[in-house]
């Protein structure tokens, strides 16, 4: 990570526009590219196992150990049988292996955003504190739940809650009563059991908005992380089904953070999902419905 990046990073963010972003929308961004691949720990044990049947095959020829002839053949052989023995094996560490950020926020925060703090004497342009305020609403039309205070914080600090009038919150109870609530959650089996805890608790206010599987595995951008799966998960619930290859990749333990998407991105997410809403409540539009597409008016 170097200035020029890390300013490259900045403007990225804020779209051309001047919107504002968070420390942890910068991490996900600046480490993005270096996510580690599902495959490592196999590329890892393949790696070693050929070099120590290199090394100690060399040193057992040299040393007089073993006969020169018998060595390189054993020697040989091994190179032979131990990847294929290790390609047997493949399916096991892929189902062992986690995929974690490459560099924790603790560390960006203190190796990158500290040291610019201390160059610059402040922070990278257009970057907010995930600790601001949350602005309040007087007559809120709406509200928005989400676990991840960098989520909040962006939004708030790209003026959601003026434009939509809209209450933000981390908890369903400190939400304003008898009003439609956008749900926004990660993608995988936490943020599906987010959703589901929301959904129990507002009942039919709840409007889920995100994240889902299938929008992290159709996305190339998508920060896709792996934990080991729970084998004691509870089952997904029926609105949270998908396809195959979406079920197959929450039971795996993939997610995808909501707090890597960068603001715009963000902002179109809760654009859509208001959209939702008012077009639920619009007049004309539930009229529309009852009267059915293209159908001629009897008077």
């Amino acid at each position: 990570m170097h200035d020029l990046r890390m300013r490259r990073l900045a403007e990225k963010l804020g779209d051309g526009r001047g919107l504002h972003y968070t420390p942890t929308q910068l991490w996900y961004a600046a480490a993005r590219r270096d996510v580690p691949s599902v495959d490592r720990n196999h590329s890892a044990a393949l790696g070693a196992a050929c070099g120590i049947i290199v090394l100690g095959g060399f040193i057992c020829v040299v040393s007089g150990f073993v006969p020169v002839l018998p060595g390189i053949g054993t020697g040989v052989l091994l190179l032979i049988v131990v990847p294929l023995l290790l390609s047997f094996a493949k399916p096991w560490f892929r189902r062992r292996t986690t995929v974690r950020m490459p560099v924790t926020s603790r560390e960006f925060r203190s190796g990158v955003l500290d040291r610019w703090a201390q160059v610059y004497g402040g922070p990278p342009s257009g970057m907010v504190a995930e600790d601001i305020p949350l602005p309040p609403v007087r007559q809120p039309r709406l509200a928005l739940l989400c676990g991840d205070r960098a989520v909040l914080a962006c939004l708030a600090a790209n003026n959601a809650v003026g434009v939509w009038d809209m209450a933000l919150g981390d908890r369903a109870d400190r939400l304003p009563p008898d009003v439609p609530v956008l749900v926004l959650h990660d993608a995988g089996l936490r943020g599906v059991g987010f959703g589901a805890r929301a959904r129990e608790t507002l009942g039919p206010r709840a409007v889920l908005i995100g994240l889902s599987a299938k929008a992290a595995l159709a996305a190339r951008s998508a920060v896709r992380l792996r934990e080991r799966p729970d084998p004691g998960a509870p089952p997904l619930p029926g609105w949270a089904a998908g396809s195959a290859a979406e079920l197959d990749w929450l039971a795996d333990g993939w997610w995808a953070p909501v707090a890597a998407l960068p603001p715009a991105a963000l902002l179109g997410v809760v654009q859509r999902g208001v959209e939702r809403v008012w077009e639920a409540v619009d007049p004309d539009r539930l009229r529309a419905q009852e009267i059915g597409f293209l159908t001629w008016p009897n008077s």
